[in-house]
């Protein structure tokens, strides 16, 4: 028993680096392509502005020329970190996520087992003064029992 709850912990330990590790990845990448998106969309959108700004400076005034373009590229900025917040490392995580629950839930099944074991052994100890014989039978029953389990572990 004592193995399979050191196995589940080392489990749940491997488990959690790979979920950090997987999130760090996830937010590297994120910041170096946002960033590389970023200069490349800088230069293009710098491009761009000037020659939006002399095609509208033929149908309006240099103000309302510059105010358009404004405009648009608080649009292109509002919708591009829109994009950028959607990416989620969860759904890569998922499975280790799984895996490290399943650990834990099995810990705590054993823990639960050894509880009622040890339950067991107390109650056949009190009644071992009352009835001699009748608890000695109760008392060897839980005591085999997690002796014959932890060899077969």
């Amino acid at each position: 028993m004592m193995n399979r709850i050191s196995r589940n912990l080392t489990t749940i330990y491997r488990t959690e680096r790979l979920i950090t590790r997987r999130r760090l990845a996830v937010v590297q990448q994120q910041t170096v392509m946002l960033a590389l998106a970023g200069i490349a969309a800088m230069a293009g959108l710098v491009l761009l502005n000037i020659s939006m700004y002399f095609v509208l400076k033929t149908w309006l005034p240099s103000a309302g020329s510059a105010a358009v373009l404004a405009v648009a590229n608080l649009l292109l900025a509002f919708f591009l970190a829109l994009t950028a917040k959607r990416t989620s490392v969860e759904e890569e995580i998922a499975p280790a996520v799984e895996v490290r629950d399943m650990a834990i839930a099995d810990i705590e099944a054993d823990l639960e087992g050894m509880a009622d074991e040890a339950r067991d052994i107390v109650m056949a100890l009190k009644n071992l003064g009352s009835n001699p014989l009748g608890s000695l039978s109760t008392l060897l029953l839980p005591i085999l029992t997690a002796v014959l389990k932890d060899k077969k572990n």
